[in-house]
């Protein structure tokens, strides 16, 4: 069996605000899943605020709604709970989470409190998440982040599984979404062909996300997502094994990241990286579906392989 190993975040990436901070306003769907939240939206990071202040990320789900995110290294302290307190406040934030090594229990006792009175009044309360985080590593891999929720908004949480619910659409209602007759056909063209060659796909209230089995707790793992306006998300962060811990070797090489940045147009840097609007036309229905086959055949291979010892 490969061993597991768990680290300090500063044996993982020594910068707080110069390293850690990027990376996770830049891979939010590691910890949207720890808190039960599609944070989809690339967090903005380091944002003003009045009085000179910054805050860690500001993130935005489906609908708009802003979540304030505040990180930092070792036991949280007052300035990163009440800073990101204020500024939630300020701008009517649909949630604050405190990502922090420990979190001492006076704050887990304020963040309760603050959760009992937002399910109480829902329009003008915040929901408040302590989650703890630790660098998580097999073998010799690259690190990565596992966060742990440890006080969380009970209510909120299962309002979201409803909403989540009440928002599914059916594949004819997203085609629907798109406003441009060859993105549609582009999209139809992409689903069709990728269940008709046996794949899965899931739909979310404005993407579909195509997948394909592969080495996970689910056995299920991202390809890649496809949005109502015609732009591809690329999860090279999830081939990389940050929402599973496996890496898939074959999919963070070179060759394959350059061969992907000249086919989506990338500049060879994003962990997430999305194309630009409207990129997903009839022509590039099937190069798309080439580079998606080749990334369901390196699930599959890395799947039957198993465990590396």
């Amino acid at each position: 069996m490969a061993k597991l190993t768990f680290g300090r975040l500063t044996e993982a990436w020594k910068g707080e605000a110069a390293d850690f901070t990027p990376l996770l306003a830049a891979q939010l769907d590691s910890l949207g899943n720890a808190i039960g939240v599609d944070l989809t939206a690339l967090g903005e990071s380091e944002v003003a605020t009045t009085g000179g202040r910054r805050i860690d990320i500001v993130a935005q789900v489906e609908d708009g709604s802003e979540f304030v995110i505040e990180n930092q290294y070792g036991r949280a302290d007052h300035d990163h709970l009440t800073r990101g307190l204020a500024y939630a406040v300020a701008r009517r934030a649909r949630g604050l989470v405190v990502v922090a090594e420990e979190h001492r229990d006076e704050f887990r006792a304020v963040a309760q409190y603050l959760n009992e009175l937002a399910e109480l009044d829902s329009e003008r309360g915040i929901a408040v998440w302590l989650v703890e985080a630790k660098a998580v590593r097999i073998e010799n891999s690259a690190w990565a982040p596992l966060f742990t929720a440890v006080v969380e908004p009970n209510q909120f949480t299962a309002t979201v599984e409803k909403a989540k619910q009440s928002e599914t659409v059916t594949l004819e209602e997203f085609f629907d979404q798109f406003d441009v007759a060859d993105l549609r056909q582009a999209a139809e063209a992409l689903v069709g062909k990728w269940q008709a060659a046996g794949y899965r796909r899931r739909l979310g209230p404005k993407h579909v996300v195509l997948e394909a089995s592969g080495p996970s707790a689910g056995g299920i793992r991202t390809v890649v997502a496809v949005f109502n306006d015609g732009h591809v998300l690329v999860p090279f962060s999830a081939y990389a094994g940050l929402n599973s811990g496996i890496p898939i070797e074959s999919l963070t090489t070179p060759e394959f990241r350059d061969a992907a940045d000249q086919l989506f147009g990338f500049n060879g840097t994003e962990k997430q990286a999305r194309t630009v609007p409207g990129w997903l036309t009839p022509e590039r229905v099937n190069p798309l579906l080439t580079f998606c086959s080749q990334v369901a055949d390196a699930y599959k291979a890395a799947l039957a392989q198993g465990p590396s010892t």
